[in-house]
This record gives C-alpha cells, sequence and structure tokens, in this order.
C-alpha cells in the first residue's frame, strides 16, 4: 500500500473501527456479565467465548497444551496451523510482502540493507504457550513488552556475535501454534519486522530502539500484511452464527488498531506517520532519530 493510499485507508479504517465496535458480532466482545463468566473458555484466535449452553458439535477444540486450557472456535478451526511445516508458505508469503509491496529486502546479499536469504534461513519454529512463555523469560532483551491481548504470541531470537554489539545474529523467530492462518501470518509479519531491525545496518545500536518504536513498527507491518498480503478469503458461511474468514481478518486488524500501552500507541504513531512519510523515509527518520516523527493533525 503506498502512502498516498494510506491516508484514505487509515481514515477508512477509523470509520470502520467505529462501526466494528457496533456489531453484534460475537467476536472478541460478548454481553455477558463478568460475574456470570466464570470458567467459560475463550478462543485463542479471535478471543470468542465458548457457547455455554451449546451442543457437543459447537464446542471448542482443544488445541494441544492441556495444561494452559488453549481452544479455538470451530471458525478459527478452519486454517488451523499447528505445525512449523505448516507455517513455510505463510513465511514465503511475509518475505514475498517484504520484497514485493514494501520494498524492505533484495534478491542478493548488500552491505547496505537485509537479503531475503538472510530471512528465509532463519529458523521459523511453531510451539506451545509454555515453550513460547519460557523462551521469553529465557532470552528477554527488553525487546518484547507486555500488550493488552490474551497471551504472547510470538519471539525473535537473537544473539550477539562476537565481542562486539554491531553483530547480530537472528536465531528462530518463535510462534503460538494452533491459531487460524492469517493470525499466524500477521505474528510472522510483526517478527519478521523485529529480525529486519535487527539485521539491518542502519540499526545496529549498542542499545535497541524505544519499545514504542519498534513494537509500533512491527504493528504496521503486521496490520499491512493482513491488509494488503493475503489472498482474498470468504466472506460467507453455511452458517450464520459462525464468522466468516474475511471477518476473522477484520477483527485481527482491529485488535491492532484498538491496542493499548506500548503496541497499540506505537502502532497509531506508525500508522500515521507511514501514511504521511511511506515506508522507506520512515525508516530512515527512525534510523536517524529513534523516535517517530512529529506529525500534525
Amino acid at each position: 500500500m503506498c502512502p498516498h493510499h494510506a491516508r484514505g485507508t487509515i481514515r477508512r479504517q477509523e470509520q470502520e473501527t467505529q462501526q466494528f465496535r457496533q456489531e453484534d458480532d460475537n467476536i472478541g466482545v460478548t454481553t455477558t456479565e463478568e460475574t456470570e463468566i466464570g470458567e467459560i473458555r475463550r478462543c485463542a484466535g479471535c478471543h470468542r467465548f465458548e457457547p455455554k449452553f451449546a451442543s457437543s458439535s459447537k464446542h471448542f477444540v482443544d488445541v494441544g497444551d492441556s495444561d494452559t486450557g488453549r481452544c479455538v472456535c470451530l471458525a478459527c478451526c478452519r486454517t488451523l496451523v499447528t505445525t512449523s511445516d505448516e507455517a513455510i508458505p505463510l513465511w514465503e508469503r511475509v518475505l514475498n510482502f517484504f520484497e514485493g509491496p514494501l520494498g524492505l529486502i533484495t534478491d542478493e546479499d548488500s552491505i547496505s540493507g537485509v537479503s531475503r536469504q538472510s530471512l528465509k534461513s532463519i529458523p521459523v519454529i511453531l510451539v506451545g504457550l509454555n515453550a513460547l512463555n519460557d523462551n521469553m523469560k529465557k532470552h528477554s532483551d527488553g525487546v518484547h513488552h507486555k500488550s493488552s491481548q490474551i497471551m504472547t504470541r510470538g519471539l525473535c531470537l537473537s544473539e550477539f556475535c562476537g565481542h562486539t554489539t554491531e553483530s547480530v545474529a537472528v536465531t528462530a523467530i518463535l510462534c503460538l501454534s494452533g491459531l487460524p492462518a492469517d493470525l499466524t501470518a500477521s505474528i510472522l509479519a510483526h517478527e519478521c519486522c523485529h529480525a529486519f531491525l535487527k539485521l539491518h545496518p542502519n540499526f545496529r545500536y549498542g542499545k535497541h530502539l524505544p519499545l514504542m518504536v519498534e513494537e509500533g513498527l512491527c504493528q504496521l507491518v503486521a496490520f499491512l500484511f493482513l491488509n494488503d498480503g493475503l489472498e482474498s478469503c470468504d466472506t460467507s458461511t453455511e452458517d450464520d452464527n459462525t464468522p466468516s474468514d474475511a471477518k476473522l481478518r477484520q477483527y485481527f486488524k482491529f485488535c491492532i488498531e484498538t491496542d493499548e500501552g506500548i503496541y497499540g500507541e506505537g502502532f497509531r504513531f506508525a500508522a500515521r506517520a507511514y501514511a504521511e512519510m511511506g515506508m522507506q523515509e520512515l525508516l530512515y527518520y527512525i534510523a536517524l532519530n529513534r523516535d517517530f516523527p512529529p506529525i500534525n493533525d
């Protein structure tokens, strides 16, 4: 998406967000009083509550973390991604987006940028919630920060090479298993942006970018990927009570737009700057100033 179209798109997305808040689609929201929720489970993908008195055919599906109780609704289960092999095509699509629409990577190695091969060589591993949290504690380096989302979903692992902080190697990208394909792909796009920033020579500082700046950029990339990096999807379902893939994708974008704290504020700063400057100029500004540019409303 070019900046010229981004201005109108972001304004339109803001209007759609307001409309989405008002729709009673039972996606991510519920009218159930907190005192009535009790032990009702929520979908790990779209956050819907499991119908309490529904037939067994409408019960949510467990996704393997028996000790965490994770489950997904039948809508998210349609495109469930459970193994690292299943994530490979999604990772390829993310790289295509970085190389094509975003124009951030090239086919050939370059001392002034990041190549497709350097990102493609990073192991992408789908893991359970406990493994992801364990790695978060073990490898936390201050880049990732708590979001208002229900759980951590991705992690970019890296290490310094040799005795200098100038050379960084990205050792793996971890992604939570058992999520729908669109959400999994957007998480990979977010983590790919972390990897890009770690590997790009313009961002090899002795310390990280401010959290709001880095997470905001990564959320912007995830949002743009959901908007422009995926194929069109079904807008209807056989069951009127089950959201379509298009409605789920809309909700995943809604979550990015309405998140709180560092992720949400960072995204909104990044989105406004992107609409004015485009991606290349925005990254160049951040490389020089380690902050978002001031944007006049």
